[in-house]
């Protein structure tokens, strides 16, 4: 049996609403891409689902975009990991965590620092397209 890993994309992420709650974030995305990666295969295959990033004990900097927008690109910190317009998944880390995006319209840039952060996907993933390696 092949090992299977899910990769969330970052560009193209359609960032919906952004929630707020004392010292508390959650992001809501309408639609995001993941990644299915299969070692051994000579395919990936990409999927999309809605997902809510929810950062905790937060810090933010810049100016936090109006949404609905798009989110052109950024970086994931888990501790001392930073994963440049992707990151495996689950995300449910802990310590010094961070996110910096880059709003594609308007070529924003916002940051969240926490404590912790948490990836929750909403409904079942649908499928996109086969993607070769």
């Amino acid at each position: 049996m092949s090992d299977t890993s899910n990769v969330l994309q970052i560009p193209g992420a359609q960032l919906q609403s952004i929630t707020q709650s004392g010292n508390e974030i959650s992001l809501h995305f309408s639609q995001v891409q993941l990644l299915q990666e299969m070692e051994g295969a000579i395919e990936d295959s990409l999927w999309t689902q809605a997902v809510n990033l929810t950062i905790r004990e937060i810090e933010t900097q810049g100016e936090l975009p109006e949404c609905p927008c798009v989110i052109k690109g950024g970086d994931l910190i888990n501790n001392i990991f930073t994963y440049r317009d992707h990151a495996p998944l689950p995300i449910d880390w802990r310590g010094e965590v961070r996110c910096i995006f880059t709003v594609e319209e308007t070529g924003n840039r916002f940051s969240i620092d926490g404590e912790s952060m948490q990836l929750q996907q909403i409904d079942l993933p649908r499928y996109i397209k086969h993607i070769k390696k």
